[in-house]
């Protein structure tokens, strides 16, 4: 979400006039499709400035539409989830004006909108989120329109020197059969795990980072997967899916995870450092060797049981070859 607009759409099945007994039949009408962009990066502001935010309301429908413009407090939680609550924000009370009244947007076409927002005299430097909402007016009478609703916000930066603080973990699944678990064991072709970036600062913070595998003693190529740029709200998680191969069937293999973000200025920066090592064993070569064990032991059952035939064979004819023996001395 580094500074890219989170989106959400929801539609409210909204009564349009009284829904008179005069009325017919009630409906549907075909859904209103919208869409909003914002200003891709932070709009950077200092405690007391002014400006003016551009917004643009996009109709890709074949009909003509119009809406409304009002602030509403969005909330924003792990991994990148977006809600709204269906009231104004209180901290921006005062501090940001919406477009006013009704707002005609053409068929296939766009309108181009200015939201004011007036910074307190005193903020804290980070980074702030003014959320808004798209809605369509209802014009049918007698029925029942659905209508989409969009919800977008933007991001203000204010600059100065905060306090990041990340942490994260990394949780490989291991080998579990009942209540035996070995960690360091993974039986699979592939090693999949999970990254959870967690802020426990005050302020937001930004990342990124990369997940370096390699594997021993089968040394492969290293492989290097991207973590991208990634905002987190105070308080909030994040979670990244990384994944390493073996270079042979049965093979150890690191996975070293690092994740970057800002000190308390921009220019400065901190690292953390993750780093797991698992065998990894494929489950075709457990079931090779187990077919393996299986013929050796099949293979020196019929060697066995040849053999004690065998012995009692010899032992049944040896008073015999005596005898004949004897009597051919005689």
């Amino acid at each position: 979400m580094a500074g890219i607009v989170a989106v959400i759409v929801a539609a409210l099945f909204v009564p349009s006039g009284a829904l008179a007994a005069a009325s017919p039949a009630p409906g549907p009408h075909t859904p209103r499709s919208l869409a909003v962009s914002v200003p891709p990066d932070a709009v950077p502001l200092s405690p007391g400035e002014s400006s003016r935010i551009h917004i643009r309301i996009i109709n890709p429908g074949a009909t003509p539409v119009t809406v409304r413009v009002h602030g509403e407090e969005v909330i924003l939680g792990d991994n990148g989830t977006t809600r709204f609550t269906g009231a104004p924000d209180p901290n921006w009370a005062g501090h940001a004006d919406f477009p006013p009244g009704d707002l005609a947007v053409p068929s296939q076409g766009f309108i181009d909108e200015v939201i004011g927002v007036h910074m307190p005299s005193y903020i804290s430097p980070d980074l702030y989120y003014i959320g808004f909402v798209v809605t369509p007016v209802a014009t049918a009478a007698g029925s029942v329109v659905v209508i989409n609703q969009i919800g977008a916000f933007f991001i203000i930066n204010v600059p100065g020197a905060r306090d990041r603080e990340l942490a994260a973990d990394l949780n490989v699944p291991g080998f579990d059969w009942g209540p035996i678990h070995i960690g360091g064991l993974v039986l699979s072709n592939q090693v999949v795990g999970n990254v959870n970036a967690h802020n426990v600062g005050p302020s937001s913070v930004q990342f990124f980072g990369e997940n370096d595998a390699a594997s021993a003693p089968f040394s492969g190529a290293p492989s290097q997967q991207r973590i991208s740029r990634s905002l987190l709200p105070i308080g909030r998680s994040r979670s990244f899916q990384v994944s390493a191969l073996p270079a042979f069937p049965i093979d150890f293999v690191t996975m070293t995870v690092t994740l970057t973000y800002p000190d308390k200025t921009e220019s400065a920066t901190k690292q953390i450092v993750i780093t797991r090592t698992m065998l990894v064993i494929d489950p075709l070569l457990l079931l090779l060797v187990v077919v393996v064990l299986v013929a050796l032991i099949v293979s020196w059952r019929l060697w066995a049981r040849h053999r004690r035939r065998t012995k009692r064979r010899a032992a049944v004819m040896s008073p015999v070859r005596l005898a004949k023996a004897r009597r051919a001395r005689g």
